[in-house]
């Protein structure tokens, strides 16, 4: 249940007094603990689509006065439903710059692991997501194709995807798996029909193409393209 907590509201408008530059992992935990049951003032509209084009969910910090209370965990499951995520704001609204900026897949990560920053046996491995890399596979081995799992990455979450390649990417028939290799790292990946063929073999636009998917993936998610 939402907190709607005015103590973690204040919390939030002292660190984004911290300069930017100056943020660093202990502000980073000390947001991340206070951000989701903070009381936050939505906008109007409240959802607007943001310059990498896709749509969030706008919080700011309330002003002086009445209002009717928002906070991340209130509108959690909204916005999962929804596809969108969500932008935080230190005054009421746009066109100020966001403090921070959730992803769908930090949204996701919060509502699968309680956290932003994903499955935490993951975490611990300090594994790079941010990289691309083309794999030879020298000798046979066996791996699984399957449906992800409620508890891997929800229906909610394969519907939204294909809603983006479908709509954005261009992909007719958008397709959504879970292949598990033991001998990768991470073992388990969302797997999508996305190629180097549906961009003329131009390698670098489907690296452009796979990091928009990765907008709604956690952070410790491997991300392949289907053999």
């Amino acid at each position: 249940m939402p907190k709607f907590d005015l103590e973690k509201t204040q919390t939030l408008s002292a660190l984004f007094e911290t300069p930017r530059a100056q943020r660093d992992d202990e502000w980073r935990k000390r947001f991340y603990a206070a951000i989701v049951d903070a009381s936050m003032r939505a906008f109007d509209p409240q959802v607007f689509q943001g310059p990498d084009g896709f749509s969030y969910f706008g919080l700011g910090l309330p002003q002086a006065g009445a209002f009717t209370p928002f906070c991340v965990s209130h509108i959690l499951e909204y916005v999962l439903d929804n596809g969108v995520g969500i932008a935080v704001f230190a005054s009421s609204g746009p066109p100020s710059d966001p403090e921070w900026v959730f992803s769908f897949g930090d949204l996701l990560s919060l509502s699968l692991y309680g956290g932003f920053e994903g499955d935490p046996a993951e975490c611990a491995h300090q594994h790079e997501r941010d990289g691309r890399s083309v794999e030879r596979v020298e000798e046979a081995r066996k791996i699984l194709v399957a449906s992800p799992s409620e508890s891997f990455y929800p229906q909610r979450a394969v519907n939204a995807l294909k809603r983006f390649m479908h709509e954005r990417l261009r992909i007719p028939n958008p397709d959504v798996k879970l292949i598990v290799d033991p001998a990768s790292c991470p073992a388990q990946s969302i797997a999508i029909n996305l190629r180097p063929a549906d961009y003329g073999g131009d390698t670098k636009r489907l690296g452009a193409a796979m990091n928009y998917v990765r907008w709604f993936l956690p952070r410790t998610h491997g991300l392949v393209s289907l053999p």
